[in-house]
C-alpha cells in the first residue's frame, strides 16, 4: 500500500528510465529522469475548466496533502507531469456523501461546517476528523503511476476483478458492470459520457458517487455480524471469537514503524551497486524503504448456507443460534469428519493451537492480504506473456497459515482435465502432463485430490483483509498432509515474507524505480520482515525484475531478494507437511557480481550448524564468473540437453545432482527468449541440504558471507522443499518442471 507522493519522493525525483539489461539477474542500468515539467493540459486544468461540476472536488484537492509529511497538496501534484487515473466525483456526489454521513449519525448536518467537523483535536491543534474524511475522498479517487482507460476495464468488469495498481489510499479498487453504465468502480457508476478524458498527465473518469473504500477491519465485520445476528458469515464470526482470533484480525497498521519513518529514525538503504552506472553513486536512486507496514489477512470461508446443509439445519436459521451452541456443533463436526490432524486435541479450550477446532479455523487464514489478481502470480511461466495474458501451464504457490504452521496450496489451471477454465483452487493435486515434451497442463485428478474452488464474486469490502468464499470444506487433515508431503514444494522466496504481499511490494506493476528497488531495514533498526533477521552491515533489497510489460530478468516470477554487504541473514523456513527426508534447494543465478556464503541450518536460530560446503554463486553450469580473471571451467557437470534423448539428459542430471546441483526448472522462461530456463547454464538449483525434517518443528537457515567485499551479492529467488518420495522415487523419477 503506497503513499507515492511522500515528500522524499518529490525531493529525490527517483523515477528512472531503463537503459538496457544483461542476460541474467539484475544487471540492468538505470538513468535519472530529466527534471519534471508541468504540462499545460493537466487533470487540474480539465477540472477547473468544468468547475461548475467539480468545484467541491477541487477544493478538497487543495485541502489534502499528497503525503503524510509534505506540504504539497494533491492539487499541486495533479498539475505536474506524471501518470494518474482520476475518478472525479461531481459536486452532487460529494453532497450526497455528506448526506449519507448525516443519515447514519456520523455528523449532525450534511455540510462541511457540521459541528463534528469543526472539533479541534487538543493534541494536534487540527480538525483531524474533517481532514480524515476529506483525505479519504481524495485519495480513494486517485491512482498514481498508471493512467487507466475504459478499455482496461472490460475484462476486469466481467470477472469483478480489482485493478492491479492501488489507489493513493492504499486500496485496490474493484471494477464491475455499472447500473445502467458500462462500468462501475467500487460500486460507483462511471459516467459513459464523461469518461476517458485524456489529459497530459492522465485520464479522468466522472463518478456520481464518492468512492468509499472500507476502513473496517475484518474483526470489526465479524463483531458486527454477531451483534446484529447477520446471515452470511455468522458461523465464522462466532468461531473467530471462540478461537480468540479477533484481536489479531483487528490489526491494521504497525504504528511503531510509521513513527520511525516520520521521525527520520529509519533511513533508505544505499544505492544498490548494480544501479550506479558509469557515473558513480547518485543520491536520487537509493533503496527506498517501504513507507508503511500494514497488517493484512486472506480468509477462505464456507458460508452459512453451506454450514446449514452440513450441520442439518433449516435453511436461513443458523444466525439465530446461540454462539456457544453453534461453536459446539461445529467443533463436533470437525472431529467426527476428520477435518483436523488425528493428533489434535478435542477439548473445549479453542484458543489452543493444538485444539482441533482451532486448527480447522486458523487453516482458513493466511497472514497476508492477497488481492484476487495475485492469488497466483502470472508472469513468466512457460507460454505466458504480459501482452496477450493467455494462460496455459498450471500455476501455484504455497503459503503458511495462521495458528499451527501448515502449508496451504493455491493453484490455478488454465483448463482442468474436465474442461473448467481459469479456476483457482485450494489444495488441488492433479495429474499434470509433466513429461520432458509435455506442457504442464492437467490430464486428470484422482478422487480426494480435486481441491476446493475459490469464489471471487461478492467479496466483503474489508480494509485489512480479503475474504473469499469457497465451495466446499477446507481442512488440514492427515490426507491433506500426505498429499502435500508427496509433491515438490516450490515457493517464490517472497512468499515466505507476507509483509511484501500485504504492503504491495511484491510484483507491483508500477515500473518507476521506487517500486523496482525497495530497501528492507536491518533488524537492529526495525524488524520489518517477521520471518527474516537482517544483521547490521547487511543491505537487503527487493528487486521486482519487472522492467516493462515485455522485458524481465531471468527470475522465477520476475522478482528476487538481493543482499549486498558483509551479510548475515536468518530466515524462518516454511513447515514441512509430514515427517521425512527433504532436500532444501534454492535457485541461483551465476554472474561476476555474486558472492560466496556458508549456510547454517537447524531448529535453534541462535545455534545453527553448518550445512554442507559453501555456496559460490559465481559458478555457473559451464564456467566461473570471476571479475577481472580469465574464464575457468565449471565443475558442476552441466551440458545442453540433447533433443529427443531423455536417457542422455537424465545422465547429465544425475551427474549434476552428485555435485549438489540441478538445472533450473523447465517451468519458466525469460522474456525475449523462446527456451525455458532449464536451457540457461547460468540458472541453476543448488541443493543446500538433505535432512530429516519433522512436521511439528520450525527450521531456520542462515547465510553468512565468506568474501571480504561489501559489493558482492547474495541472490534469493525461489526455494524448494522436496521430499524423498519425489527426488528418490524408483518408479517415477522427478520431472524436469
Amino acid at each position: 500500500m503506497k503513499y507515492l507522493s511522500e515528500i522524499r519522493y518529490f525531493a529525490m525525483v527517483i523515477s528512472v528510465a531503463v537503459c538496457g539489461f544483461c542476460m541474467q539477474g539484475c544487471a540492468e542500468t538505470f538513468e535519472e529522469e530529466p527534471t519534471r515539467t508541468t504540462p499545460d493540459n493537466t487533470i487540474v486544468s480539465y477540472l477547473e475548466a468544468n468547475s461548475d461540476v467539480y468545484s467541491e472536488y477541487l477544493t478538497l484537492l487543495s485541502n489534502v496533502m499528497a503525503g503524510e509529511s509534505t506540504n504539497i497538496s494533491v492539487r499541486e501534484l495533479l498539475m505536474e507531469s506524471g501518470s494518474f487515473t482520476c475518478f472525479a466525483p461531481t459536486n452532487e456526489a460529494i453532497q450526497n456523501y455528506l448526506q449519507l454521513l448525516a443519515d447514519t449519525g456520523v455528523i449532525t448536518m450534511p455540510a462541511w461546517n457540521a459541528p463534528e467537523f469543526l472539533e479541534v483535536n487538543e493534541e494536534t491543534g487540527k480538525k483531524d476528523f474533517l481532514y480524515e474524511i476529506q483525505r479519504k475522498i481524495v485519495l480513494n479517487s486517485l491512482i498514481e503511476g498508471t493512467a487507466y482507460s475504459c478499455s482496461d476495464f472490460s475484462q476486469s468488469a466481467e470477472l469483478g476483478q480489482v485493478l492491479s495498481v492501488a489507489n493513493m489510499h492504499g486500496e485496490y479498487l474493484q471494477i464491475s458492470c455499472g447500473n445502467g453504465t458500462r462500468y462501475a468502480v467500487q460500486g460507483c457508476d462511471i459516467d459513459d459520457n464523461n469518461s476517458d478524458i485524456s489529459t497530459g498527465n492522465g485520464n479522468v473518469h466522472q463518478v456520481h458517487k464518492v468512492i468509499n473504500a472500507s476502513k473496517e477491519s475484518v474483526a470489526d465485520m465479524f463483531q458486527n455480524i454477531i451483534r446484529k445476528k447477520q446471515y452470511g458469515y455468522y458461523t465464522y464470526a462466532v468461531l473467530m471469537e471462540a478461537c480468540g482470533l479477533c484481536a489479531e484480525l483487528d490489526k491494521i497498521e504497525d504504528k511503531v514503524y510509521f513513527q520511525k519513518q516520520l521521525s527520520g529514525e529509519l533511513h533508505d538503504l544505499p544505492q544498490h551497486p548494480t544501479f550506479k552506472g558509469s557515473g558513480g553513486p547518485s543520491p536520487k536512486t537509493p533503496g527506498i524503504l517501504p513507507e508503511r507496514r500494514f497488517f493484512g489477512y486472506t480468509l477462505f470461508l464456507e458460508n452459512d448456507a453451506w454450514w446449514e446443509k452440513t450441520l442439518g439445519l433449516s435453511e436461513g436459521t443458523i444466525h439465530t443460534m446461540k454462539p456457544e451452541e453453534l461453536v459446539a456443533r461445529v467443533a463436533s463436526a470437525v472431529v467426527q469428519n476428520g477435518w483436523a490432524l488425528s493428533n489434535a486435541g478435542t477439548g473445549t479450550d479453542y484458543t489452543d493451537i493444538n485444539n482441533a477446532l482451532n486448527q480447522f479455523v486458523t487453516y482458513h487464514i493466511i497472514p497476508a492480504k492477497i488481492e484476487p489478481n495475485k492469488l497466483v502470480i502470472h508472469f513468466n511461466e512457460l507460454w505466458y506473456n504480459q501482452s496477450d495474458k493467455i494462460k496455459k501451464a498450471s500455476v501455484y504457490d504455497y503459503y503458511t497459515t495462521m495458528g499451527k504452521r501448515r502449508l496451504l496450496k493455491i493453484y490455478e489451471a488454465s483448463k482442468t482435465f474436465d474442461g473448467k477454465r481459469n479456476v483457482i483452487y485450494l489444495n488441488r493435486f492433479p495429474i499434470l502432463n509433466n513429461a520432458t515434451d509435455g506442457d504442464y497442463t492437467e490430464v486428470g485428478c484422482d478422487d480426494g485430490k480435486q481441491g476446493v474452488e475459490i469464489i471471487t464474486e461478492g467479496m466483503p469490502d474489508m480494509y485489512n483483509a480479503y475474504i473469499y468464499g469457497i465451495g466446499d470444506v477446507l481442512c488440514y487433515s492427515d490426507r491433506t498432509a500426505d498429499n502435500l508431503g508427496n509433491e515438490r514444494l516450490r515457493m517464490d522466496v517472497t512468499t515466505l515474507f507476507p509483509e511484501l504481499m500485504t504492503n504491495d511490494i511484491r510484483c507491483n506493476e508500477n515500473f518507476s524505480f521506487q517500486h523496482q528497488c525497495v530497501g528492507i531495514p536491518q533488524t537492529d533498526n526495525y524488524n520489518y520482515l517477521e520471518n527474516c533477521e537482517i544483521s547490521s552491515g547487511t543491505n537487503l533489497y527487493y528487486l521486482t525484475g519487472r522492467i516493462n510489460n515485455t522485458s524481465s530478468w531471468g527470475n522465477y516470477q520476475g522478482d528476487e531478494l538481493n543482499i549486498v554487504g558483509n551479510y548475515e541473514v536468518t530466515i524462518k523456513l516454511p513447515p514441512v507437511p509430514k515427517d521425512g527426508v527433504y532436500e532444501l534447494r534454492m535457485g541461483v543465478s551465476a554472474n561476476d557480481r555474486r558472492g560466496m556464503c556458508q549456510v547454517y541450518w537447524g531448529t535453534n536460530k541462535n545455534a545453527l550448524s553448518p550445512a554442507g560446503m559453501p555456496i559460490d554463486m559465481r559458478m555457473g553450469g559451464k564456467e566461473w564468473y570471476l571479475r577481472g580473471q580469465p574464464s575457468i571451467s565449471s565443475t558442476i557437470g552441466w551440458e545442453d540437453d540433447v533433443e529427443d534423448d531423455d536417457e542422455i539428459n537424465a545422465e547429465v542430471d544425475k551427474r549434476m545432482r552428485n555435485n549438489w546441483y540441478m538445472k533450473a526448472p523447465n517451468y519458466y522462461y525469460m522474456y525475449g527468449e523462446s527456451q525455458s530456463m532449464r536451457h540457461r547454464h547460468q540458472a541453476l538449483r543448488r541443493i543446500v541440504l538433505r535432512e530429516v525434517m519433522k512436521a511439528d518443528e520450525t527450521y531456520y537457515v542462515h547465510f553468512r558471507s565468506l568474501l571480504d567485499n561489501a559489493e558482492t551479492e547474495f541472490y534469493m529467488d525461489y526455494i524448494e522443499l522436496c521430499p524423498k518420495s519425489v527426488f528418490d522415487n524408483p518408479y517415477a523419477p522427478e520431472d524436469i518442471w
